[in-house]
């Protein structure tokens, strides 16, 4: 206990007066403009002046609390001035509003308004809340099956703060329990220097200033441990008694003592009354029992015409207050009532959405997204009465479970169905490249036919499984109808032995993914052509056929490699022109069609730049000149494109 909060009630006095001689009196309700005007004019003032007492640390002590009273919360000492930052207070009703969502989605929130709380200047009247948090977010990360590299990050923020906490908390009580104990022995010290006070012979009027002032450092002693606050109580008062029964006080100083409490009741009633005045109501009750507390257990009898008249203007005062705080509470049962509606709500919905059962797996996500909405909807609606919250949570989780369960159901069977369309693909597959490698060709054209209608038929499968399914039946059907129109069914032994060579070649052709630079690329194409062009020759069908399928087979792995897209088209373009340089009629075909593209581009420049003429008196900076600027310019790039590749077709 410090020499502050033992501070005589004249300086105190002698203090207070001569600040307010100075600065006028802080406004107490920290949310008006009122309030916040008089800390931007008075505020560092009030800090700097050497006249304001030091703050009592014990903030269970009347010391303390008419300190803050007078000089106000944000002002500790002179050496402490800094930026002023308004810390915004939670109230009660918002404190009751924050209600985390126990899902995976919220976790974050859920986290950050813990922090939030622990953070929080009035921390420890917010543990009910921290705790609250602390359950539900561990409730919700043992329901997270997530380990990504973010939730790693919330859960890591989570628990230092945790860990924080519970140091804050075990610094707090053990400061409280050593102040209480310090605080226990001021008051045993006191009590002795009342029992010594009975056995002194000295004048009436000087016993009475010595007890006086003990009595005044009792009220501004802190509090002491709840298991020895009633028997120090008790023993103080015996003492007091018989103090009072020692000295015989006469009437002037009986009276005396009558006075200061009734100056001192009077000051509890004024504090009581501007309560009124106060809009958080939470924060007004809590102030109003602890007027009531130092009304009961700090302050002695007055006289008794004035104990009656005292007690009715105290009483009506506290009145007004609780009154506010029913109807405070009627209003937030109103609201809990509506919010408990709203919930049942949702939850009927939810069950009628239950209620019917997709059969496809597109309606299915149709209702998992409406599903998903009625969730969202749900758990947006707060502060409930626990009880009934509890319910709502219960039948949430009965219909989340029911709709799940049916889900899971459906997508069970689907598995089924699933692998029943994969395997019935593969084998169409296979039938079709029996049917080419068995040279029945013509034979089975309406069985190809029908092979195409029924891969169409197969039941639905992933986007990613029909792909590659497709990926691997359409090049098999191309075969096909390529050998049906270019004749080749009507090869004979050696021809198809090797038409059936190259196409085996082409079929195992692959890219190492590491070798993905252009120069290796080549080295790889030169390795495959010197290999192509040495197996036996087939006819001249047969050989536009493979060529074709062995150019289409490179561009596709080209396309997957993970380099520029002007390199991969550069490349294609190479591997197609070795591969056609021995042919001088595809060779021919190519030239004609790039005179055609490039013929094609002109026309549509000279139409543009006829276009552009409209603009001749136009600013460089119009958008539309702009654009069909940039139409050209892009026109020309593709034009050079072109150029460029008939000039290397003309050089073959």
């Amino acid at each position: 206990m410090t020499d502050s909060n033992k501070i005589s009630k004249k300086s105190s006095s002698d203090s207070k007066n001569l600040v307010k001689n100075i600065i006028p009196e802080m406004p107490k309700d920290k949310r008006t403009k009122a309030y916040k005007d008089w800390v931007k004019q008075y505020g560092e003032k009030t800090l700097d002046s050497k006249k304001i007492p030091e703050m009592p640390k014990d903030k269970r002590t009347k010391a303390y609390k008419d300190w803050m009273k007078q000089y106000g919360k944000e002002k500790t000492t002179s050496k402490k001035i800094s930026k002023k930052v308004e810390v915004k207070k939670t109230t009660g009703s918002e404190v009751k509003k924050i209600k985390p969502k126990i899902i995976k989605d919220n976790l974050e929130e859920l986290i950050n308004s813990f922090i939030d709380f622990v953070n929080s200047e009035d921390w420890f009247h917010k543990r009910k809340e921290i705790e609250g948090l602390k359950t539900r977010i561990n409730l919700s990360l043992k329901k997270t099956d997530s380990d990504s590299e973010e939730l790693k990050k919330i859960k890591s923020l989570f628990f230092q703060t945790l860990k924080n906490y519970s140091s804050k908390k075990r610094k707090y009580f053990n400061e409280l329990n050593s102040n209480q104990q310090e605080n226990l022995l001021i008051r045993q010290e006191l009590i002795e220097k009342i029992k010594d006070l009975i056995v002194v012979d000295e004048n009436s009027n000087k016993l009475y200033s010595k007890f006086k002032v003990l009595k005044e450092q009792w009220h501004n002693t802190g509090q002491v441990p709840i298991t020895e606050r009633n028997n120090i109580w008790e023993t103080y008062r015996h003492h007091v008694g018989k103090f009072y029964d020692f000295l015989h006080l006469n009437r002037d100083l009986r009276d005396l003592d009558y006075k200061h409490n009734y100056e001192e009741k009077l000051k509890i009633i004024e504090r009581a009354e501007k309560l009124d005045e106060i809009d958080d109501i939470v924060k007004a009750s809590r102030d109003l029992n602890d007027l009531h507390r130092l009304w009961k257990n700090e302050l002695g009898p007055v006289a008794r015409e004035h104990s009656n008249d005292l007690w009715s203007r105290f009483q009506a005062a506290s009145h007004k207050i609780h009154s506010k705080r029913q109807d405070f509470q009627k209003e937030i049962s109103n609201v809990q009532q509506l919010n408990f509606e709203k919930k049942q709500n949702v939850i009927v919905r939810m069950n009628e959405l239950i209620s019917t059962v997709p059969n496809s797996h597109s309606e299915w996500q149709n209702k998992i997204k409406d599903f998903e909405k009625l969730k969202a909807e749900f758990q947006n609606i707060k502060n409930l009465q626990r009880n009934k919250n509890k319910k709502c949570w219960n039948d949430f989780r009965i219909a989340t479970k029911a709709f799940n369960t049916s889900k899971n159901d459906f997508y069970k069977n689907q598995k089924k169905e699933l692998k029943k369309s994969i395997d019935l693909k593969k084998n169409l597959i296979q039938e079709v490249k029996n049917i080419i490698e068995k040279n029945t060709i013509s034979e089975n054209s309406r069985r190809v036919k029908m092979i195409q209608e029924e891969w169409k038929k197969a039941g639905y499968l992933p986007k990613k499984i029909s792909n590659s399914l497709w990926d691997e039946f359409k090049p098999i059907i191309n075969r096909y109808y390529d050998i049906l129109k270019s004749g080749a069914i009507n090869l004979n032994a050696d021809e198809q032995k090797t038409f059936d060579k190259r196409s085996k070649f082409i079929d195992k052709i692959k890219f190492s993914k590491k070798k993905s630079t252009p120069d290796e690329i080549r080295e790889i194409f030169n390795s495959l052509l010197l290999k192509w062009n040495e197996m036996e020759e087939v006819s001249q069908n047969s050989s536009n056929i493979l060529n074709n399928n062995f150019l289409k087979k490179i561009s596709s792995i080209i396309k997957s490699l993970d380099i520029e897209t002007n390199e991969k088209n550069d490349l294609i373009f190479d591997f197609e022109l070795e591969l056609s340089k021995d042919n001088s009629e595809e060779i021919n075909k190519k030239i004609q069609f790039i005179k055609r593209k490039i013929s094609d581009l002109e026309v549509e420049s000279n139409q543009i730049q006829n276009n552009l003429e409209f603009f001749s008196n136009s600013s460089s900076d119009n958008p539309l000149f702009k654009n069909i600027s940039s139409k050209i310019e892009s026109i020309n790039e593709k034009v050079e494109f072109w150029r460029h590749r008939l000039r290397k077709f003309k050089k073959v």
